[in-house]
């Protein structure tokens, strides 16, 4: 009777280790001390992909005025329409780097006074054929176990197709005042130019990026340009009998800020693998 009690605490015993293996082999693997995940234990893999883009806004830009000629001539800001399209390549969803074609408007407004309440209006300015090059960095990923959402900083080149000096807007404005049997003769005349400044430029970018689909991407942007000052000049000159009387000039500002959205898609995506005990 001894020994049977004796074999049934024995078997008691081992039952209770047996259970307590089967409850560690059915802990999930994150929770298991036993089995760890050695699959390419010794290798990093970098995501890479070419990829291609539009994008689209409204772009704000403004102006400064030399001279008001007591009141003659002002101007007004303006916001234009803006559209591109780039290819670029991504190294690990961390840095990219892409170049395009860029409609780039440079614009603003003229108002000449009327005599008449409301002034004479023209918008002058013209849209520069520009090739962007960005270097894109992620500074944020907003998902971290999707990473679905990102925050970009980028800033580029703007190389400009329009070197040479060109007229873009001429007009001449003719009244005459005092004696009405000898006339004094007012003129003002208006000659606006697209300037070599717009040659060169550089760009700085805010981007919000996230993922419709795998390889899809949608983003919004705010962008600030930085092109020298007067790539659009505007020269103007009021004459009386024929003597200069007084000269102003209008000058686009340097800076200008868009805001925009644009459309990404991976045309060809793979992975590199590099040892980590080389």
């Amino acid at each position: 009777m001894r020994l049977i009690t004796i074999l049934i605490l024995l078997l008691s015993i081992n039952n209770r280790l047996f259970a307590q293996n089967d409850y560690e082999y059915y802990v999930p693997s994150k929770g298991r001390t036993d089995v760890k995940n050695n699959s390419y234990a010794y290798l990093d893999r970098e995501a890479r992909s070419l990829y291609a883009n539009v994008e689209g806004g409204f772009k704000f830009t403004s102006l400064t005025t030399s001279n008001s000629m007591d009141g003659l001539v002002a101007g007004d800001n303006t916001n234009e329409a803006f559209w591109g399209a780039n290819v670029g390549y991504n190294l690990d969803n961390k840095w990219a780097v892409e170049m395009g074609f860029l409609k780039n408007p440079v614009f603003f407004v003229q108002n000449i006074a009327s005599g008449r309440g409301l002034p004479f209006r023209y918008k002058i300015g013209s849209v520069l054929n520009t090739i962007p090059l960005r270097f894109k960095y992620k500074v944020l990923t907003l998902d971290a176990v999707t990473k679905s959402a990102s925050v970009y900083l980028s800033g580029g080149l703007l190389f400009g197709m329009n070197p040479k000096e060109k007229l873009i807007f001429a007009n001449s404005f003719n009244a005459l005042s005092g004696d009405f049997k000898n006339p004094d003769t007012l003129r003002l005349t208006s000659k606006s130019y697209l300037t070599p400044k717009s040659s060169l430029g550089f760009e700085f970018q805010t981007e919000l990026r996230g993922k419709i689909t795998e390889g899809f991407f949608i983003s919004l942007f705010g962008r600030y340009s930085l092109l020298p000052k007067g790539a659009v000049r505007s020269d103007l000159v009021y004459t009386e009998n024929s003597q200069v009387k007084a000269n102003a000039t209008q000058l686009s500002k340097p800076s200008g800020i868009s805001f925009g959205l644009s459309l990404t898609l991976d045309i060809a995506r793979g992975y590199k693998y590099k040892s980590k005990i080389e």
